[in-house]
């Protein structure tokens, strides 16, 4: 779909583009052509308006060009009232009588008082004067050329100009249409992980219903209610992820973010934490927050950031390893907040980490345990939504560090 798109927008863009070449390159050619016709018209005026005895002033190598004159084939002729052409003048080229006699018939046949006598590549303008007629001509070899010259540049620059933006097209397309296709890839790997998480629990239910069905009044009570149990925590193993599901799609919605109100952080931090202990103590895992500042003040939904730095704790005391420690430090600096959580343990593989907000993104060491992937999606929309952001660094020295920032809200 990506790539027919692409055919699409580099078409659209192409065909737009000629259409504005076409145009300007048309107006062009016009201009061009409208310049040159009236440039001989005004060699025309320039002749009619020379006195029968006046002739062409010298022009000498190395002075200013005389005003009048005529750098093509040129010559002018008088028509008395007998109609024979008397030739005046003529620069750059030989007249003879019987052509000047016919070019003279079709002069006097033509109608108005300039045109184009075709059959000889003359321009003309006729004047009347002293009961006859004057008139003037120029050859339209120098015109013709000049408009044609304009036409071909003017066409290869079109040709020129459509293979140019045709490649500047091409590799535009590729550049606007790689986010779309990441956002198609990850739209389709998220429709097939999301289908296949939530087909196990539908299975296990399936299979858990079939068999109370057919054990029915067969099974002991204990049996019946170890199958029982295990269907309602399949259950809400699929109502957890259908939940989170949810919320990452209202997340990506385009709809208005929700007010925010004055939350101290400092206070959530602590509570999050405390509600941990229990957990991290059954797996020998100290929680330290004694690096927590307090009255750190943030602008945020309290549930949404509550659950943010949930999910970093769970994530944290996870991936601990056996009786390790699990560090929050909270400050404020400047205008920013910065809550940053460590975790002592195997380090997170450089190649991984780019990917860990991924959603359904599980990394190797973790794919054995419990979960979909959706926890660190979730705490980056909840970060975004409250105006921070949130990044993650590991390395075997320091061991893995999640750190959210967000604007300060000062207390006073």
């Amino acid at each position: 779909m990506i790539r027919e798109l692409r055919k699409k927008f580099i078409a659209i863009n192409m065909l737009l583009i000629f259409l504005v070449l076409l145009i300007v390159f048309s107006a062009i050619c016009v201009s061009g052509y409208k310049s040159e016709t009236e440039e001989s018209r005004v060699m025309l005026r320039m002749l009619a308006d020379r006195r029968d005895d006046q002739k062409p002033r010298p022009f000498y190598v190395g002075q200013r060009l005389p005003d009048d004159f005529v750098p093509v084939p040129a010559f002018v002729f008088r028509v008395n009232t007998a109609e024979i052409p008397r030739l005046l003048f003529a620069e750059n080229i030989s007249v003879t009588e019987g052509s000047l006699r016919q070019i003279a018939r079709e002069v006097m046949a033509a109608t108005g008082n300039e045109g184009v006598l075709r059959s000889y590549n003359l321009r003309f303008l006729k004047r009347s004067e002293y009961g006859g007629l004057k008139v003037a001509l120029i050859d339209l070899s120098e015109e013709r050329a000049a408009v044609r010259n304009t036409f071909l540049l003017s066409a290869l620059s079109l040709l020129a100009s459509l293979a140019a933006f045709f490649v500047v097209s091409f590799f535009l397309s590729g550049w606007v249409f790689k986010p779309a296709e990441r956002a198609w890839q990850q739209q389709r790997r998220f429709a097939a992980d999301a289908s296949h998480e939530l087909k196990t629990p539908l299975t296990v239910i399936l299979a858990n219903a079939g068999i109370l069905k057919s054990g029915c009044g067969e099974l002991p009570a204990r049996e019946l209610l170890r199958w029982i149990d295990n269907t309602e925590a399949e259950a809400k193993r699929m109502k957890k992820l259908v939940d989170d599901l949810l919320f990452l799609a209202k997340s990506d919605g385009a709809g208005p973010p929700a007010a925010h109100v004055k939350v101290n952080f400092s206070e959530l931090v602590h509570s999050a934490a405390l509600s941990f202990e229990s957990l991290a103590f059954g797996r020998g895992i100290q929680i330290d927050a004694s690096r927590v500042d307090s009255d750190v003040f943030v602008n945020g939904d309290e549930i949404l950031l509550h659950r943010l730095v949930s999910i970093l704790l769970d994530n944290a005391v996870k991936y601990s390893d056996e009786a390790g420690t699990v560090s929050l430090s909270l400050s404020a600096r400047r205008s920013r907040a910065a809550l940053s959580v460590h975790n002592s343990g195997v380090p997170i593989p450089a190649d991984e980490l780019a990917h860990l907000f991924e959603r359904f993104y599980r990394a190797d060491r973790a794919r054995s345990g419990e979960g979909y992937g959706l926890g660190l999606s979730i705490a980056e929309s909840i970060a975004a939504h409250c105006g921070g952001r949130i990044v993650a660094e590991s390395d075997e020295a320091r061991g893995t560090v999640f750190t959210a920032s967000f604007p300060v809200c000062r207390e006073s």
